[in-house]
């Protein structure tokens, strides 16, 4: 799938305003509808299992903060070889395009099998480490054993996105996020409730589920990657290998990247511990809470993802010009959508809360967190296409910083003062997680707009 940046900028010519929002639809909508599927694995997994019970809902929530700790090192080889990998399609280097991709499978798929291997055998003191009660540790460890086998899967799935994103074809991993979640839904209903003459398995069918589901996805993913119709064009036979160069160039714009995502776990982790201490109720509103909330910023995800391909190809062919439109039309769009789905949460939250689970104590305080986050919903989404921008354009270290002052300087500190000093309780984290969340979009704001090629309004020529 082509853009066109490329072939603008050889022929000297300014796409139209409807070519500019064509492309970028081509672009949002698969890399949306993927970004709404790949939150869907965790919204079934905790709606199917929270009809279960509270303890169902809250193990869940402590496995999916703990391997939400692998995330950084996706995110460190998912941004760095989307970045590079536009930029090389934008100046057609098509080669460095595919070494990069393939390298991002290899190193992807080893480290986080790795990782993997040490969440099952640090399980138990892993999850002990939030303080549950005792049956909620049995439960969450035993899910997180089983959990495990499915993340160098995921590792697959998501570096093989990457490359494909950044060379403009997000319908690949689009449909392979559609089979999986297909696949988990299925199998959740057979493996949980013992449906088709399977077992009753609970929890630990959910997570089975989600296993199979997961490496099937990976297989798919190779399979795209590989065939002939494939944007980056590689073979079964290569390049697997790992070149230092390209290595280094594509850890130093990731790495940043997955800093940002460090900040996020590790305060996730500690606003976790702040939580648990209101007790098993208030765990799993607060999970549900943040399960339901994707339903409004997921839809949006696809923008942010649509910037860094859009102005990485953009600057590649070196088109400040249409970095800048890209960017503008990104973030219009995004606001319009985003004013229907934060709306859903402000006037409904007890429906959307009612389809995962039935505990009328749960929803009632679940409600009052998605009216927290519904006021910030447009702030949000539009530092996601703001900060996706600026990836896109080389820059995965500002957004760190201010993912570091928003995250230590305002959530966590203000958090605790607000819930245990001020006495609010967990409505107190919440709020603070609010004004967190607005003080990054305003930041993000300004360093945006100070950007060289964002201030600059003359097209750099062929020459700079």
């Amino acid at each position: 799938m082509s853009t066109g940046v490329k072939d603008r900028s050889a022929l000297g010519q300014e796409p139209p305003q409807k070519e500019i929002r064509s492309t970028i639809t081509r672009l949002v909508w698969p890399a949306t509808v993927e970004s709404v599927l790949q939150m869907g694995v965790g919204l079934v997994n905790t709606g199917m299992v929270g009809h279960l019970s509270a303890m169902a809902i809250g193990a869940v929530g402590l496995c999916n903060r703990a391997t939400m700790l692998a995330w950084v090192m996706f995110q460190a080889i998912s941004t760095g070889t989307t970045v590079i990998v536009a930029q090389s399609i934008g100046a057609g280097n098509r080669d460095k395009a595919r070494s990069v991709a393939a390298q991002a499978v290899v190193l992807g798929t080893v480290s986080v099998a790795i990782l993997a291997i040490a969440f099952y055998v640090l399980a138990l003191p892993l999850l002990a480490v939030f303080s549950p009660e005792p049956a909620l540790l049995e439960a969450a460890t035993q899910y997180l054993r089983i959990l495990v086998v499915g993340m160098p899967a995921v590792g697959i799935m998501t570096s093989v996105g990457a490359g494909m994103r950044g060379a403009g074809d997000t319908r690949s991993p689009m449909i392979i996020a559609v089979l999986v979640n297909i696949l988990n839904v299925a199998g959740n209903w057979t493996l949980i409730y013992g449906n088709m003459g399977f077992p009753a398995l609970g929890m630990a069918g959910s997570a089975l589920a989600t296993v199979i589901s997961q490496w099937l996805g990976a297989i798919l993913a190779l399979l795209a990657m590989t065939s002939r119709n494939s944007t980056l064009g590689i073979s079964w036979r290569g390049p697997w290998r790992l070149a230092r160069a390209e290595l280094g160039e594509m850890l130093g714009i990731g790495l940043p990247a997955s800093g940002e995502s460090l900040f996020w776990q590790l305060a996730a982790i500690v606003l976790t511990f702040f939580i648990t201490g209101f007790g098993t109720n208030a765990l799993a509103a607060h999970q549900l809470g943040l399960n339901a909330e994707s339903l409004s910023y997921m839809p949006t995800a696809g923008f942010g993802i649509a910037a860094t391909t859009l102005v990485g190809q953009s600057m590649g062919a070196n088109r400040p010009d249409l970095a800048r439109r890209y960017s503008r039309e990104l973030t219009i769009m995004a606001v319009a959508l985003t004013v229907v789905t934060g709306g859903l949460l402000l006037f409904m939250p007890h429906t959307i809360l009612g389809f995962l689970t039935k505990d009328p104590e749960v929803i009632s305080l679940g409600a009052i967190y998605l009216r927290l986050m519904a006021t910030v919903q447009i702030p949000q989404q539009l530092q996601g296409v703001l900060t996706g921008a600026l990836r896109g354009a080389g820059d995965t270290r500002s957004p760190m910083y201010i993912a570091a002052i928003g995250i230590w300087g305002i959530r966590l500190p203000l958090g605790y003062l607000l819930a245990f000093p001020l006495k609010m309780g967990i409505v107190g984290v919440w709020a603070a997680m609010t004004l967190d969340l607005a003080v990054r979009f305003v930041l993000t704001l300004v360093l945006y707009r100070r950007m060289p090629w964002v201030r600059d309004q003359v097209r750099v020529s062929a020459q700079t």
